[in-house]
């Protein structure tokens, strides 16, 4: 079931970033940026991690992309910077964020830039905080139960990466 799941909800994003973009340069980046935070999001919700060689690959792509489209390469890097650290700081509360949420946020900063990447965060943060009141309310979840954040950061990125320049 989890891979029907995974199918159609890929479909459904490729569909909307090929009506979004048409056949374009940036419509192949956003399929490898959304095929990346699919991977990582099903991967999170599973096994609860997002492997570094993901993190790696997702950086490395977003930095090439920079080179060609959309976003400039300073503008890449600023988003890195700004994701990882915004992250980073968070971490900082016990239990808060794994080091994975913030190695994969760099590749996220690299495909989105520092504008498009403060959005992310945002919507990550208020879609998780929506969502897990919900999973609480109706004792799906316990207060010292797991959320994967990865899933977030993949839904706000995807969001930020349609809506904002």
């Amino acid at each position: 079931m989890e891979k029907v799941i995974l199918i159609l909800v890929t479909v459904i994003i490729y569909l909307i970033m090929f009506f979004k973009f048409g056949l374009s340069l940036v419509f192949f980046k956003s399929i490898v940026l959304t095929s990346l935070l699919l991977f990582m999001s099903f991967n999170d919700l599973k096994h609860q991690i997002i492997p570094d060689m993901l993190s790696i690959i997702t950086l490395i792509a977003g930095l090439v992309f920079s080179f060609f489209i959309d976003i400039s390469f300073i503008n890449s890097i600023l988003g890195m910077f700004i994701g990882g650290l915004i992250l980073f700081l968070l971490a900082l509360i016990p239990n808060a964020l794994g080091g994975g949420d913030i190695k994969i946020m760099l590749g996220i900063g690299a495909f989105l830039g520092a504008y498009r990447t403060v959005w992310a965060v945002f919507l990550a943060f208020g879609l998780s905080s929506i969502v897990s009141i919900l999973l609480l309310l109706f004792k799906i979840k316990g207060r010292r139960d797991y959320i994967p954040f990865g899933p977030f950061l993949a839904l706000g990125s995807i969001i930020a990466f349609l809506v904002f320049k």
